[in-house]
């Protein structure tokens, strides 16, 4: 029962994040009608899972094992990744959509970018869950309850990326895109500081293993992301504030 438990939240951990995003961006583009492009998202996630098993495969073999080091700065430089195609999903495709900028001349070219970016970041949402799962998978763990504990735990969060898309289909645009940009940023600024903490444990250019550092990155990165987000006509405070004005009407609050 232990080694179910443990495989479960394992799996379950590593999987909730992924599952997340990608159930925000399969509601964004249905949402905006644009669902031809999930299709980039759905690729994105079978190309990560098998780019997972691969790069298990070659750190076995040119490395002999994840070792703690390099296993820190793979994840680090993945979370910033990650956090700058978050970054990016918010300008264009929510920037794009509040703005109508897809009805002018350059539409194709438009939709082909932020398809190619949708799917970049689905990739590497999954891949760097995926990585992280497969060593674990990989790490000497036979006992046949925890596999099936990990692989329980995988699909209750994919079922779960599923009810935050089927339940957000009927919610306004507009709080959608609130909702959206609000949990992306937030997001993103996470892996933000879960990028610096990688770094801090393995002293990657000299930076120091501390939480308050953590919170500066995360709060520098917020203050970028506004001031560059404005240009896109995407404001970050509008959009936390427009969330929870809805999340109130929601429940009736404010309203006489």
């Amino acid at each position: 029962m232990h080694d179910l438990l443990a495989g479960f939240l394992i799996g379950f951990r590593e999987a909730l994040e992924a599952a997340l995003i990608i159930g925000v961006l399969i509601s964004l583009l249905y949402r905006t009608r644009r669902e031809l492009m999930a299709k980039w998202v759905w690729g994105g996630v079978v190309l990560a899972l098998i780019a997972s098993v691969l790069t298990w495969m070659t750190f076995e073999i040119f490395v002999g094992e994840f070792s703690k080091k390099n296993e820190e700065l793979f994840e680090g430089l993945l979370y910033l990744v990650a956090a700058i195609l978050i970054t990016t999903v918010i300008l264009h495709v929510i920037g794009h959509a509040s703005k109508e900028v897809l009805e002018n001349k350059a539409e194709r070219a438009i939709e082909i970018r932020e398809a190619f970016g949708i799917g970049l970041l689905a990739f590497v949402s999954v891949w760097r869950e995926g990585v992280e799962t497969v060593i674990f998978i990989g790490a000497g763990t036979e006992n046949s309850d925890a596999i099936t504990g990990l692989f329980i735990g995988i699909v209750l969060a994919a079922a779960i990326g599923y009810v935050l898309f089927a339940t957000t289909k009927n919610l306004d645009i507009r709080f959608m895109f609130n909702v959206s940009t609000s949990l992306l940023i937030g997001f993103a600024a996470y892996l933000v500081m879960k990028a610096i903490h990688e770094f801090g444990e393995i002293g990657f250019m000299g930076i120091p293993e501390s939480f308050p550092l953590q919170v500066v990155g995360a709060s520098a990165y917020l203050v970028m992301a506004h001031f560059v987000s404005e240009k896109y006509g995407v404001s970050l405070i509008d959009s936390v504030t427009g969330t929870f004005r809805g999340i109130g009407s929601l429940f009736g609050l404010g309203t006489k």
